[in-house]
């Protein structure tokens, strides 16, 4: 069959690719998602597959824990829910060829560390890796060195900057998204031989198609400091992309929302809109080639390979938003999005926990509200 795709970018020297890297968004196998035929999750995989057979291996968002029966669950400490799924749903994930799977979110936690322990298990019971998800921010980041075909090597890592669980000082928790972890991270890969460096964040805005622009700083000085794909999912939206380090003879890539490869979760059309990245890599090791495949989530909440002008539809909105990042001009509709979403989200939050315990519950919610929350709302409403 035809593969939709986009070529963001191709090396001058056109070298010959020899292996791909593919990069998927969230992976959220809860909720109402239509019952598979005989709990076969690889089988529910079918409709993407043909995105995946000339990709070597795929690094994806596993946005929550598995295999919790019997744990109890955390109280929700702010918007969204508590998601879980069967240890069945990580063969999704062999269909896609994934050796790694990102962890670093904000459910990795919504079973505590015996949650984490669970997901790390059943995870390596697939002969996977779990990053993102397990030391203390005293101790070297998590990063696993995927090897290629001739001896190439692809350092992946997984961090967050969305989530209230994060690693400080000698407490487990996940992976943080900054500056001084992702230089640690890049000084672990290479010493183990790693030529081509990835990283996998959690970050952006739920609802919003644009990013934070303190998340696209972040992002293009992590870039900047030797990472040659940075890539982000957390919205359920796509957003666009970024060249970072041209005018030093180096290319890196931002990509600042890959949206999802399996939620039961969207709102509406734009949310069943995801990004697949796919890195071409030469000989040599280093970065040929970066392409996008877009996706559409069906019905059930499974990712799939759009028609033509379903595919033409993601690409064209991709290439706007990448031209609003370009010239900046997309950090007022952000707050614009990200102000109208919060007040909604927060209503029906604020609205459940009264229903459920009264001015209590009122009271409970309050005291979780989220300073960042408040700070783009308030960017939002003075704009």
């Amino acid at each position: 069959m035809s593969i939709p795709k986009l070529v963001v970018w191709e090396s001058q020297s056109r070298e010959p690719i020899v292996a791909r890297v593919a990069l998927a968004g969230d992976f959220l196998p809860a909720g109402r998602l239509d019952p598979i035929p005989h709990e076969v999750w690889e089988d529910a995989g079918a409709e993407i597959a043909p995105y995946f057979e000339d990709v070597g291996t795929s690094f994806v968002n596993l946005e929550c824990a598995i295999q919790t029966e019997g744990l109890a669950a955390r109280k929700l400490t702010g918007l969204g829910a508590i998601v879980s799924a069967p240890a069945t749903a990580l063969d999704y994930l062999t269909a896609i060829r994934s050796a790694a799977v990102g962890f670093a979110n904000n459910h990795a936690y919504d079973f505590g560390a015996a949650g984490v322990e669970r997901t790390r298990g059943a995870v390596a019971d697939r002969n996977m890796v779990l990053l993102g998800a397990r030391g203390s921010a005293t101790e070297a980041p998590d990063v696993y060195i995927w090897q290629g075909p001739r001896n190439i090597r692809v350092g992946l890592w997984a961090a967050a900057k969305a989530s209230h669980d994060l690693a400080r000082g000698r407490r487990p928790g996940v992976e943080p998204a900054t500056p001084r972890r992702a230089k640690q991270a890049l000084e672990g890969m290479k010493c183990r031989g790693a030529q081509l460096s990835i990283a996998l964040f959690h970050a952006g805005a739920i609802r919003a198609s644009r990013p934070d622009p303190a998340d696209v700083r972040l992002m293009d000085a992590i870039a900047e400091s030797g990472f040659d794909i940075v890539a982000a999912s957390h919205s359920h939206r796509i957003s666009g992309s970024k060249c970072v380090g041209a005018g030093r003879g180096r290319h890196s890539f931002c990509f600042y929302g890959l949206g999802s490869l399996v939620s039961a979760y969207a709102e509406g059309p734009i949310e069943r809109e995801g990004l697949i990245v796919v890195a071409g890599i030469s000989a040599e090791g280093r970065l040929a080639s970066v392409e996008l495949r877009p996706v559409l989530l069906a019905p059930s909440g499974f990712g799939q390979i759009p028609q033509e002008q379903e595919a033409r539809t993601i690409l064209d909105r991709f290439q706007q938003l990448s031209s609003e990042i370009a010239d900046g001009s997309f950090r007022k509709p952000f707050y614009r999005e990200v102000s109208q979403s919060i007040l909604r989200l927060y209503f029906r939050d604020a609205g459940a926990a009264f229903r459920a315990s009264g001015l209590r519950g009122l009271g409970r919610k309050a005291g979780r509200v989220r300073l960042r929350h408040l700070r783009r709302l308030a960017h939002g409403l003075l704009r």
